[in-house]
């Protein structure tokens, strides 16, 4: 697939400037911009190897190095003044990339500093809420429910009302450890992603669009997850290639 690897190797540049940017004098806010830049670039990159070159080891790798920035990025001092919009909790992307790149330690590093509270000028309630339940799901490390994940779930329940949203499904799921629930949410997860790229029009970045049609991280990590809740997962799902869980 030529266009992938172009793709790749244009994403691979990007991060090399935004390492470059990132080893110059910056403000805190600077630099978590970049950062959360670079585990962009470097999601683009990981996705661009699987579909080029099949190359697992590339995919994790480049994966685990978006997880890494992120990190990184928690763990950095903040300026007390500044907005927060980069720590938010909802930016849960990169802990996918850790959860898809099968490093469930690093996933917990994640989750472990990332903010326990909603910043309602900064982030949607119901996004907040499905990274609450994911970082207490993980933080747990317990086949059981712990009482934080519950607790998140609760909140995340009545945040959602009726709206039928098959992330909470999935999480309800997980934390049940229901096997079919689990099924068909997560199916129902999979057709709102293709109508969100068949309706999204020109798209804004791209390279995102054009790789992350095609690969759904997202869906990799609660496959992870479910793995770790001792579900069943098929070998083969669209937009989740079982050459990326191997």
């Amino acid at each position: 697939m030529l266009q992938m690897d172009l793709i790749r190797e244009n994403a691979l540049t990007a991060v090399e400037d935004l390492e470059d940017g990132l080893r110059q004098p910056l403000t805190p806010l600077q630099r978590e911009e970049l950062l959360t830049r670079l585990s962009t670039y470097r999601r683009i990159a990981a996705i661009g190897a699987l579909l080029a070159e099949a190359d697992v080891l590339a995919f994790r790798h480049d994966l685990r190095l978006s997880a890494t920035a992120r990190r990184e990025l928690l763990l950095s001092d903040s300026d007390p003044a500044a907005p927060i919009r980069f720590r938010c909790a909802s930016r849960v992307e990169p802990l996918f990339d850790a959860l898809a790149a099968g490093e469930i330690g690093l996933a917990c590093d994640l989750a472990q500093h990332s903010p326990p509270r909603w910043v309602a000028d900064e982030e949607f309630e119901d996004d907040f809420r499905y990274a609450d339940f994911l970082r207490e799901h993980l933080l747990a490390e317990a086949k059981a429910p712990s009482p934080g994940a519950e607790r998140a779930l609760a909140a995340f329940q009545q945040c959602s009302g009726d709206s039928g949203s098959p992330r909470l499904t999935v999480c309800e799921a997980l934390s049940l450890g229901a096997q079919d629930a689990f099924d068909a949410a997560l199916e129902d997860l999979l057709v709102e992603r293709e109508a969100e790229f068949r309706n999204k029009g020109p798209p804004l970045h791209p390279m995102r669009f054009h790789t992350e049609r095609h690969v759904f991280i997202e869906g990799l990590a609660l496959l992870r997850l479910a793995e770790e809740r001792g579900l069943r997962v098929q070998p083969e799902y669209r937009m989740m290639p079982g050459l990326a869980r191997r």
